[in-house]
């Protein structure tokens, strides 16, 4: 964590010009990139981020430049305590009003499914691009966006491009009704067709992994500038001569990329830097009164006192994605607990707050914080093999902190973390007694591992004691568990132990 902070400071602090700044400012043309991007408020104990300091900067540049594009590399639609209760309502709502030229899809704007997802489409102002998100159904690009976008600045035409990860068909919750494209073939597509109809500039707005990104910049010619999400820490690289730009997460910085043109159209320099949004920034009072009339729909309720912690509550990420805490068990208790199932699997990739949650008070933001995307509790049936297979799974990506290491409730595993993958159980106990392979075990999980994500194909193939129609609200099933106990001290007690 300490590197990434020394980072962050780091490309905060510089600006970089890597060709000639430009000579010509009439043929200037101004982009700016936000990406991943979950909450309308300042983060960091509010030193950084927040739409009322963005708003600010963005008028200062308009200023400057009122043909500037604003670009959004996706994810801003969930996770959130906010989305949690508005679905994304308030993230559509503050780029509506901060001007937000067009956003491509993260893997994240299909956590609440298909439909939400439209629905938030149908209320933005802006523009959506996706070359390779496509609705079966119809062969368009999902929802009414565009396969790419041509916008014309100072008489030089500038083409848009967007690009998901493909992943995200397992990664989140779009229905099988949604396709998601290679993107290396979508990009070609929509470059030679920029190209036909006259663009100058090409800019690829990705969510994509930065390694498919480089990759991106070396075989598809034709591209100017890559302007990317996923990575939730700034990046920027070149490959092939295109620049990759990546401004971290939540609005704590703003990308910026300034290109000068010559007269013919050709490129003649580029610099670009990344902007602090901290407390140098003042508030914009339209975007700060906008931000509390959506804080303040679900913040009276959020601040309840909930329950007590006696001991730390461990949230954070590469913790629960490596080994066992109080918090996950605390989770997997309650899953068992609410279900009557003989075991409970959480997969550490839902668990967020990446903090530790100090003793003293709990209030329902805790909960959402740690829990904030829409899972409900579903039950399936496991033979005991095919529970053995699912916690293989679960250590697969070990010791690498990935989301689907298991926190788990009703056995306690013993493994060998330097055996090859799929062969690390080592000792597996259900309620105490040795697992029988033949037996069948009613397992509670959440709905994202019982579709099958993340390798979990059993729990896919499983029979079901209790469907994702019928299961309770995770989230809500922790705060009511929390409301009825009362005073809570968890503990991390050895239910997943690597060999002496």
């Amino acid at each position: 964590m300490v590197r990434r902070i020394r980072l962050f400071a780091l490309l905060a602090g510089i600006v970089l010009f890597p060709l000639t700044a430009p000579a010509d400012e009439e043929r200037r043309i101004t982009l700016l990139l936000i990406n991943d991007h979950y909450t309308i408020d300042a983060v960091d104990e509010g030193k950084r981020g927040g739409i009322a300091r963005l708003g600010t900067l963005l008028k200062k540049i308009r200023a400057k430049d009122p043909e500037t594009l604003f670009l959004h590399a996706g994810d801003f639609i969930s996770p959130s305590v906010e989305s949690i209760f508005l679905r994304g309502e308030q993230m559509v709502g503050a780029y509506n009003a901060l001007g937000l030229t067009a956003a491509t899809f993260g893997n994240h704007e299909f956590d609440f499914g298909d439909a939400t997802l439209r629905q938030r489409m149908k209320e933005s102002r802006f523009s959506w691009v996706s070359s390779n998100v496509y609705d079966r159904a119809t062969g368009k690009p999902f929802g009414g966006a565009a396969a790419w976008l041509l916008r014309e600045v100072r008489g030089v035409k500038v083409g848009v491009l967007g690009l998901t990860l493909p992943e995200t068909a397992i990664m989140s919750s779009p229905s099988k009704q949604v396709e998601f494209r290679d993107p290396f073939d979508a990009a070609r597509r929509a470059v030679a067709e920029l190209k036909q109809q006259g663009a100058s500039v090409i800019v690829a707005v990705t969510h994509l992994e930065v390694a498919t990104d480089e990759k991106l910049a070396r075989e598809v010619p034709g591209i100017n500038v890559i302007l990317g999400g996923h990575e939730h820490e700034p990046i920027r690289r070149e490959a092939g001569g295109v620049l990759i730009l990546k401004a971290g997460s939540d609005a704590r910085l703003l990308g910026e990329v300034v290109i000068s043109m010559e007269d013919g159209g050709r490129v003649t320099g580029r610099r670009d830097r990344m902007i602090p949004v901290d407390g140098a920034v003042p508030d914009d009072a339209e975007m700060a009164a906008l931000r509390d009339s959506y804080l303040n729909r679900f913040r009276r309720e959020l601040d309840q006192p909930l329950a007590r912690t006696a001991v730390p509550l461990d949230a954070r990420t590469e913790i629960v994605r490596t080994r066992e805490t109080n918090l996950g068990n605390l989770i997997a208790d309650i899953m068992r607990a609410r279900t009557g199932a003989d075991v409970a699997l959480m997969n550490g990739g839902g668990i967020r707050g990446n903090r530790l949650i100090p003793a003293g008070t709990l209030t329902r933001g805790d909960v959402f914080n740690v829990l904030p995307f829409p899972n409900v509790i579903v039950a399936v049936k496991l033979t005991g093999k095919e529970l053995a297979q699912t916690l293989e799974n679960g250590l697969s990506k070990f010791p690498e902190p990935d989301g689907r290491f298991l926190q788990v409730s009703g056995l306690t595993l013993r493994y060998d973390p330097n055996a090859a993958a799929g062969l690390r159980t080592r000792e597996i106990k259900v309620g105490g007694k040795p697992l029988d392979p033949g037996k069948t075990y009613v397992v509670a999980v959440n709905d994202y591992m019982a579709s099958g994500k993340e390798g979990f194909d059993a729990l896919a193939r499983a029979p079901q004691a209790l469907g994702a129609e019928s299961g309770p609200p995770l989230s809500s099933s922790v705060v009511e568990w929390l409301e009825k106990t009362g005073t809570i001290s968890p503990a991390a007690e050895g239910r997943i132990t690597p060999n002496d």
